[in-house]
Parts: C-alpha cells; sequence; structure tokens
C-alpha cells in the first residue's frame, strides 16, 4: 500500500514578539513570513507518526510526503527523509495559500493521481489557517471515503484498520478502498526524532519539485487586524504618592487576606 502525508510547511508564528503584531495591526497587513522558519504543524507531526508507527508493523508499506511551498520546506522533507520516508516532493509555490483551500486541495489530488497513493493522511487544521477545509475538499475531488479525528493505524492482511477518537467516544473501522484521513493530534502523538547518523545521511536527499499551477485571484484577503487584548482582572492603584499608594494596597487588598 502506497500511503501519502500531505502536510503544509507554514511560518512558525511563535517567532513574533507582541511588538511585531502591534505593528502589523498598525499597517493593516499581516506579519512578513517570509524570514521566519517553517514547521509542521501539530496534527501533520502526528500524521507522520502514525505512518511510521504502521511502517513498523508492516514493513512492506511504502510512504510518501508531499508539501505545498517554497524552498524552505525542503529541510522539513529530508527530515521526513531521515525518519525512512521514501519519496518526497514539493509543490513549488510561492503563493498565499491561507485562504485557498479548494486551490490546495487540487493540487493535491493531481499529485495523489500522478503518484498513484492509496491512502493520504493530512492534518485535521493547520496551526496557521485553521479553516478545516482542505481534507473534505480533497476528498471529494478524488471521489475518496474521508474520516476525521484520526488517531490509530493498524495494518491488517487485506485492510488497515483506522481508529477516530473523539471527546465523547472511539470508533474503528475497516478500510478496504482508498481514503482520505483527517488525523486529530490532543498530544497523544509525537514525531520521533531521528538518529544524528540518519541525519547526516539525509543532509542531500533527493526531493522532487513540482511546479504548482498558479492560484487565480484569491477570494479573501486580509483587509484589517485588531489586536484582541487579554487582560487580567484587577484593579489598577495611581495617583497618589508611593507611601499612599501602598498604604491603600494594604486597606483594600493585603489586610482581609492576612487575617484568613
Amino acid at each position: 500500500m502506497n500511503i501519502l502525508l500531505a502536510f503544509k510547511a507554514e511560518p512558525d508564528l511563535s517567532m513574533l514578539v507582541d511588538s511585531d503584531w502591534q505593528q502589523a495591526a498598525c499597517a493593516n497587513q499581516a506579519p512578513d513570513p517570509s524570514l521566519m522558519r517553517v514547521v509542521m504543524g501539530n496534527d501533520e507531526q502526528g500524521a507522520a507518526e502514525l505512518m511510521l508507527q504502521a511502517r513498523d508493523i508492516d514493513p512492506t508499506l511504502a510512504l510518501a510526503a508531499i508539501t505545498l511551498g517554497d524552498d524552505r520546506a525542503v529541510g522539513l522533507l529530508r527530515h521526513l527523509a531521515a525518519l525512512g520516508i521514501g519519496q518526497r516532493t514539493l509543490l513549488h509555490s510561492a503563493a498565499d495559500s491561507r485562504f485557498s483551500p479548494a486551490w490546495v486541495a487540487e493540487q493535491l489530488a493531481q499529485q495523489v493521481r500522478r503518484l498513484s497513493s492509496e491512502m493520504v493522511l493530512v492534518g485535521t487544521q493547520s496551526s496557521e489557517g485553521q479553516n478545516g477545509q482542505t481534507g473534505w475538499l480533497l476528498a471529494e475531488m478524488l471521489g475518496w471515503p474521508c474520516l476525521t479525528q484520526v488517531s490509530r493505524l493498524l495494518p491488517a492482511s487485506d485492510a488497515m484498520a483506522v481508529e477516530c477518537r473523539s471527546a465523547t467516544h472511539i470508533s474503528r473501522w475497516q478500510l478496504r478502498q482508498p481514503a482520505v484521513l483527517m488525523v486529530q493530534n490532543r498530544g497523544q502523538l509525537a514525531l520521533r526524532v531521528p538518529g544524528m547518523r540518519a541525519r547526516l545521511a539525509a543532509a542531500r536527499a533527493e526531493v522532487e519539485v513540482v511546479e504548482a499551477t498558479p492560484p487565480g485571484e484569491p477570494r479573501l484577503q486580509c483587509r484589517a487586524l485588531a489586536r484582541n487584548a487579554q487582560l487580567r482582572a484587577g484593579r489598577v492603584i495611581a495617583g497618589g504618592s508611593a507611601q499612599e499608594n501602598v498604604q491603600q494596597l494594604w486597606r483594600d487588598g493585603l489586610a482581609e487576606r492576612m487575617r484568613r
């Protein structure tokens, strides 16, 4: 069975400090992600680990990975090569794909057919766009069934056992046909770390580069940003001298607590 991991190489927004967001909000445009490193989302790391766990059980499984992005994503694909994922493809595009899930799904569907993949694993949603639509659209374009909240894969002789776990129940499925699986990682899955020898061996691993079809005019565009200030509840003591403020703090807050 050929299993394909489709993930998004997204900028690491945790590298931005609060002042970066404030400056972007004043200019009514998103922060420039071109200088940020790119990472795999939490759900997509869980999907990669599920693939590797399934291959540990059945070594005949052929694993592949594909991502849509620019040249910064090559490092992520080579990291997956160090983990043993054979075919690696970069759908090269500099376009902003955050608000274009249909275009992303169309690009992936073309590659799924070209690579003759029999199962596609995607994250439920990325940490950047969070639209949660790409997996469903991909399954519709391929004409395949789609399962979401996937948390486990177990290869069988003539099928693939899939476990889906929600907050209230667990469902188990036996798949005997191609399908799109949307993985949800609630912290139970951590992508394994390759050893130094495997990293060095994959440092120059071959990555297939395919130019993506340019998207049309995006339907949605960022028009403005507003900062959502999350302030703690409390009372500000100000206006008097330092001595007066301390006395007020004692009377209004600390004195009662000291008596308890």
